[in-house]
């Protein structure tokens, strides 16, 4: 084997084993038509990856009131739009804009899930799209 062959073949074996890397589940579950409005208090703020969450305890423009599960983006990706990983904390009263699920069920912790479209946060600050419209992504 010459060396361009050998280099070759380990692009492809690297290519081949990165492919699983590149696979990603979508925001299909979740309802991007809609915008509830979840006013309430954080009782957990997760920045981690793939994804970040937060958990809110609230009360709901429409659906269930109670807690919340919202799926937001990488941590990288909300670093672009603004958020950090002190953005939130446990107790801060806010208020968040989220796509609810299509299929409204009740998750194993009873709360309900959602995935990020904006938010208020307790010092007034805004992030996101905070004016009832929009879509949430995982990109």
């Amino acid at each position: 084997m010459t060396i361009k062959t050998t280099g070759i073949r380990l692009l492809a074996a690297a290519a081949l084993l990165s492919m699983p890397a590149l696979a990603h589940h979508s925001t299909s579950a979740f309802d991007n038509t809609k915008v509830v409005r979840i006013e309430g208090t954080i009782t957990q703020f997760r920045w981690i990856n793939p994804h970040a969450s937060i958990k809110i305890d609230g009360d709901a423009s429409e659906g269930t009131d109670g807690l919340w599960t919202i799926e937001m983006t990488a941590p990288n990706s909300l670093l672009l739009q603004g958020w950090k990983r002190n953005s939130l904390a446990t107790g801060d009263k806010v208020v968040m804009f989220v796509n609810p699920l299509k299929n409204s069920v009740t998750l194993n912790d009873g709360s309900q899930g959602a995935l990020y479209v904006g938010a208020i946060l307790a010092d007034g600050s805004k992030l996101g799209q905070t004016d009832g419209t929009g879509a949430g992504s995982d990109r």
